[in-house]
């Protein structure tokens, strides 16, 4: 029995550890985890490829929080959406 439990645990670890990045449906409500593809600074915006569905995502921010991303960055972001717009809130990296 405390061979199984062990096994178990050591599969359980190891699946997680392998894991790069928590998908975006683990890390909470909006909230996306991904890398950034593109930084626009012109138009406030930057965009990310995300970790869960693997598409671009684009949101929209204030030149403050552009200040420190940078493409190739991985980053988690909380978001509020606005009409079509994605308004990113805060970006961790």
């Amino acid at each position: 029995m405390k061979k199984l439990l062990v096994v178990t645990v050591l599969s359980v670890s190891s699946v997680f550890a392998a894991s790069p990045v928590w998908s975006c449906s683990m890390a909470g409500p909006n909230t996306h985890i991904g890398v950034v593809t593109d930084v626009n600074a012109s138009a406030n915006t930057f965009t990310m490829m995300d970790a869960e569905t693997r598409h671009p995502i684009t949101f929209v921010t204030t030149q403050e929080l552009l200040k420190g991303i940078s493409k190739n960055q991985q980053v988690t972001v909380t978001f509020q959406k606005t009409g079509k717009n994605l308004i990113a809130k805060t970006v961790q990296l």
